[in-house]
């Protein structure tokens, strides 16, 4: 069993994936089992699983695998390609779910009188399960 906790300098909204070798993904945060989705706040962690989980992860798979996270700082609207009521054991492609996150992301942002770049930051920590 592990617990996780994610900080960041910038604050903004939180997409996690696990990503094991084969490729496969699963969407740590948001989740169908948190209580509070809120975004984060610079330099503030967020532990995962908190309290109002009832469950803690348990690390399975031999092998290699990688955290991914991205951290939004613009109010970019992800739903689709990372829905908050995605469950844990739902299996995804790497590749084709960051490939469909990270292609939203460096869509112009449009909100604002002046035309930019949507803010947004990646970090990833791999780690070995034996």
């Amino acid at each position: 069993m592990f617990k996780l906790t994610v900080a960041s300098k910038v604050a903004g909204s939180l997409i996690l994936i696990d990503v094991n070798a084969n490729g496969a993904a699963t969407q740590i945060f948001p989740n169908e089992f948190a209580q509070k989705i809120t975004p984060l706040a610079a330099d503030v962690p967020l532990t995962l699983p908190d309290e109002y989980y009832g469950f803690d992860f348990e690390a399975s798979g031999k092998g290699e695998s990688a955290f991914v996270a991205l951290v939004v700082s613009d109010a970019v609207d992800l739903s689709d390609v990372a829905p908050k009521t995605r469950g844990l054991k739902i299996e995804l492609s790497a590749r084709e779910t960051l490939s469909e996150i990270v292609s939203r992301l460096q869509q112009a942002w449009t909100d604002d009188l002046e035309k930019r770049a949507i803010r947004w930051s990646v970090g990833t920590l791999r780690y070995h399960v034996e």
